[in-house]
């Protein structure tokens, strides 16, 4: 998505009072995405314990987002010595054991097979905010393999403040103790989150990697995948959320990935509405009607582009299906 996108739009003069402190834990690949339709106006705080990664990441201008820092701490729902588990595919490390029969059903037992094992300190995340001075933190985005739910337990005065959380979630107990999907649906449901969205499905075969729509050269050419993992993304409830900041704030939080609808119950709310007017001289109709547009006609391209990158991959599906075989 292009940076600033909704900023240029006409959020940037209600947002530049109000930045938004955003984390990401995990984020050696770079810092959250999703937020850049909005990123001008964010402050980026990422967390990424393992050194080298820390190293490569922490010496980056801070480049479309308002601000950029990123902390070494290894966040869980304990403070102390914990035992990191690595397996053969390191992507999959988390802070819990892995149980290598439940990928071992599908073929792929390098995302559990243990590798090896480090020691690491761990930290509470509400402890870290109150040391670097993170008082109001809007945006969590938590893909820690496993000890999300933990993480959150452990951090009722971030909850307090938090305005939108994407977590990943999994459908299966890869890792021996690992909460699923509905434990963190219910915990958040708890303390006042919608569950708006399940972002980037991931679904398993037995045989192959190739799932619906496509198919492949392999003994089962074609089948649909089972659900195996995801991101859950939830917003505080409008109903919760009584500063005018604030609902303003979760409002760009849902612009920037997609959900105007959500927004349009925050700032068409009467009150919202003559607020904006009357402080601000603005027309929350007409400035959501502007940032949808902006936002569907990138999301179109975006689509477009993704659907003739496809195309190669579908001829390769066909030829699998029709192809090289006879009824």
């Amino acid at each position: 998505m292009t940076p600033n996108l909704l900023l240029q739009a006409g959020l940037e003069p209600l947002l530049a009072a109000h930045p938004l402190a955003c984390l990401d834990v995990g984020s050696r690949g770079g810092f959250e995405s999703d937020l850049l339709p909005i990123a001008g106006v964010v402050d980026a705080i990422g967390f990424e314990p393992e050194p080298a990664a820390f190293e490569a990441i922490s010496g980056q201008g801070h480049g479309p987002w308002r601000s950029l820092r990123h902390l070494p701490h290894a966040l869980a729902g304990t403070e102390g010595e914990r035992t990191l588990y690595i397996p053969e595919d390191p992507a999959s490390t988390s802070l819990l054991r892995h149980d290598p029969t439940i990928a071992g059903v599908f073929g792929k037992r390098h995302f559990s097979q243990l590798d090896h094992t480090v020691g690491v300190r761990t930290r509470l995340l509400d402890a870290v905010l109150a040391e670097t001075g993170i008082e109001q933190p809007a945006y969590l985005k938590l893909d820690v393999e496993g000890a999300e739910l933990e993480i959150l337990q452990a951090a009722p005065k971030s909850l307090a403040h938090l305005l939108a959380i994407k977590t990943e979630v999994s459908f299966l107990p890869f890792r021996h103790g690992q909460p699923l999907a509905g434990d963190v649906e219910t915990f958040l449901r708890g303390h006042g989150f919608v569950l708006m969205d399940l972002m980037r499905p991931h679904h398993w075969r037995v045989h192959g990697y190739v799932a619906h729509p496509q198919a492949a050269a392999q003994a089962i050419p074609y089948s649909r995948g089972q659900l195996v993992q995801g991101d859950f993304l939830f917003f505080r409830s409008p109903e919760t959320v009584r500063s005018m900041e604030r609902r303003l704030q979760l409002a760009a939080l849902a612009m920037a990935h997609g959900h105007f609808d959500f927004a349009g119950r925050l700032l068409l709310e009467p009150a919202t509405t003559a607020w904006l007017q009357q402080t601000q001289g603005c027309d929350a109709a007409r400035l959501l009607d502007r940032c949808s547009h902006a936002f569907g006609r990138a999301v179109w391209r975006e689509e477009v582009w993704q659907h003739l990158r496809r195309m190669a991959t579908y001829a390769r599906s066909w030829k699998a299906l029709w192809g090289a075989r006879s009824p």
